[in-house]
């Protein structure tokens, strides 16, 4: 399965763009942090990009950047706009958003459907950046 056909079947957005802004995030604020992010990336997604863990590889990296610039947790989002923790391994399919721990600090979308509710696009627009 294509990386394209995987975020199909599971009905999400592209998570290449979100991850892109989550590196030059994360560049900016720890540059040594970057380094170890390519050579994740290299070593964890890029070998299984087209392969049947394409999404979770893509997931488990999304998580771990956003984790490397807060430190926080992934929860799910429902269509009605409820949060619960993630179970590990993440799930392909439902929203994914990194809610940092501290609560003065705004989240990162890890994974957002193609076609998302007006509850999951307001929590995202409320929590996250």
């Amino acid at each position: 399965m294509t990386y394209d056909q995987a975020l199909a079947a599971h009905g999400l957005e592209d998570v290449q763009p979100r991850y892109r802004l989550l590196l030059l995030k994360l560049k900016a604020v720890d540059g040594p942090g970057y380094g170890r992010a390519v050579a994740k990336y290299r070593s964890e997604v890029e070998g299984v990009a087209g392969g049947p863990d394409a999404m979770a590889a893509w997931l488990s990296y999304g998580a771990w950047l956003a984790s490397r610039i807060e430190p926080g947790g992934i929860v799910t989002i429902s269509r009605e706009g409820l949060a619960t923790p993630a179970p590990d391994p993440l799930p392909p399919g439902p929203m994914l958003i990194h809610l940092p721990d501290a609560l003065n600090r705004r989240g990162f979308v890890i994974a957002m459907p193609v076609d998302p509710s007006d509850a999951q696009r307001t929590t995202a627009d409320l929590l996250c950046e």
